[in-house]
């Protein structure tokens, strides 16, 4: 059950996997499912084979090519396939909607940057699997597509004042009863992300705020997350090079330690990783 404190007819109005994802997002849940179960599901979906077999072969750097969904399952695993394919299945559904004022095309070019970083940035000062954080990055701002989906006229009106981010969740929590960081948190833990990813992830906002010891693997994560959405706001908005530059990228990525030239080689490799999956979302026959 999805626990928001919401009713249950807005709860039925936010964004959720459909069909194969959500096949695969249940069958995950339980302790028996396999290998076999999650590729006969995955062939039913011939674009999702296409992706995933993409997917697989970006991440072999030259090694031999996958050439089965069972081999991409098997490389994959069977919790990170149904990440993925529920997070293509959020974002063919949701390129797209009705609250007018709510940028979806740059609410996941914004969601992708900050996945690419989540991964490249805590695979670099190792802060867990690099497959969880970059779903963790791209669904941690989830929330927010979830109040425009539910709510689009009120949250259009709350989008057009241009609030600061403080405010804004103040003002979501008195207008709708949520805020989108605890909402973001809530669905994350309703679709499997563990808690030790999606709660300080849940404060990419203001890591500099988040209740956990400085040197915790929590506290890293939130500061991990907190740079990655400055530094993906940064590039969608002026590009990379725009980011070696800009003195909120520069103090929220300080803990990472890395030289000018290091950083930006992580760039580089952060923007291949976000190009590969525009190519593999343009991609859905």
């Amino acid at each position: 059950m999805l626990h928001t404190g919401l009713a249950p007819d807005v709860i039925d109005r936010l964004p959720s996997p459909k069909g194969v994802a959500l096949a695969l997002t249940q069958a995950c849940r339980r302790d028996d499912a396999n290998l076999n179960e999650i590729s006969g599901l995955v062939r039913t979906d011939p674009a999702l084979s296409g992706r995933l077999l993409a997917l697989a072969n970006a991440a072999a750097m030259g090694g031999r090519n996958v050439v089965s969904v069972d081999e991409a399952v098997s490389r994959m695993g069977l919790v990170r396939v149904s990440q993925v394919a529920l997070a293509f299945s959020l974002i063919d559904q949701h390129g797209s909607g009705a609250c007018p004022n709510f940028n979806y095309a740059g609410f996941w070019n914004r969601s992708l940057l900050m996945a690419a970083a989540s991964r490249v940035f805590g695979a670099l000062h190792k802060l867990g699997v690099a497959g969880e954080l970059f779903t963790v990055g791209l669904l941690s701002q989830i929330g927010s597509l979830a109040l425009a989906t539910a709510f689009p006229d009120k949250y259009s009106k709350l989008i057009a004042l241009d609030l600061s981010p403080a405010d804004l969740l103040q003002r979501e929590q008195a207008l709708l009863q949520t805020d989108h960081l605890s909402l973001s948190v809530a669905m994350m833990e309703h679709w499997g992300i563990p808690l030790e990813y999606s709660r300080p992830f849940g404060l990419y906002e203001a890591a500099d705020s988040a209740p956990y010891a400085s040197e915790s693997m929590a506290a890293q994560r939130a500061r991990l997350a907190q740079g990655a959405w400055l530094l993906a706001g940064v590039i969608a908005r002026d590009g990379s090079d725009a980011a070696l530059d800009h003195p909120g990228c520069q103090a929220a990525l300080h803990w990472l330690g890395l030289e000018r030239d290091a950083l930006q080689q992580q760039l580089q490799e952060i923007e291949s990783v976000w190009r590969i999956w525009l190519t593999l979302i343009a991609r859905k026959g």
